[in-house]
Parts: structure tokens; C-alpha cells; sequence
């Protein structure tokens, strides 16, 4: 990690930290909205199908980028 002394430096790295979280929490939820009114539309098999899919789906995802995320402090030495 990079030492900082300042609070503006602080709150810089802070946010360049944030961003990647940011961007992938809010394409996820983008992603299973879409997902759930494109199916919607279809049948309530294809909705049930979808939700299924996502209540799966979206844990593993979440749960293997917030691992690559991890890394990147480490990396970054």
C-alpha cells in the first residue's frame, strides 16, 4: 500500500479503490434487472428460470471479483 500523510492524498486513493467496486456492483445489478424484465416478458418459466440463475450467478461472481480485487493492493507492491 502506498503511505499517505495527507487527508486529500488519502481520500485520492481511497477513490481509486472505490471505482472498480462501484462499476461492478452497479453492472451486476444492471445485468439481473435486464435479465429479469427481457424474461419477463416471455413466460413466468423463463422469469422463475432467470431468478434461479441469478440467485446463483451473481454470488459467485461477486464472491470471485471481490478476491481479484483483493489481490490488487498485493500486487501493486
Amino acid at each position: 500500500m502506498y503511505k499517505t500523510v495527507t487527508l486529500s492524498k488519502k481520500i485520492r486513493l481511497l477513490l481509486s479503490l472505490l471505482g472498480p467496486i462501484l462499476i461492478t456492483q452497479v453492472t451486476m445489478s444492471a445485468m439481473t434487472f435486464t435479465n429479469t424484465v427481457m424474461s419477463g416478458r416471455a413466460s413466468t418459466d423463463d422469469l422463475a428460470g432467470v431468478a434461479i440463475g441469478s440467485s446463483i450467478w451473481v454470488p459467485v461472481y461477486t464472491g470471485l471479483s471481490g478476491i481479484l480485487l483483493g489481490l490488487t493492493p498485493i500486487i501493486h507492491r
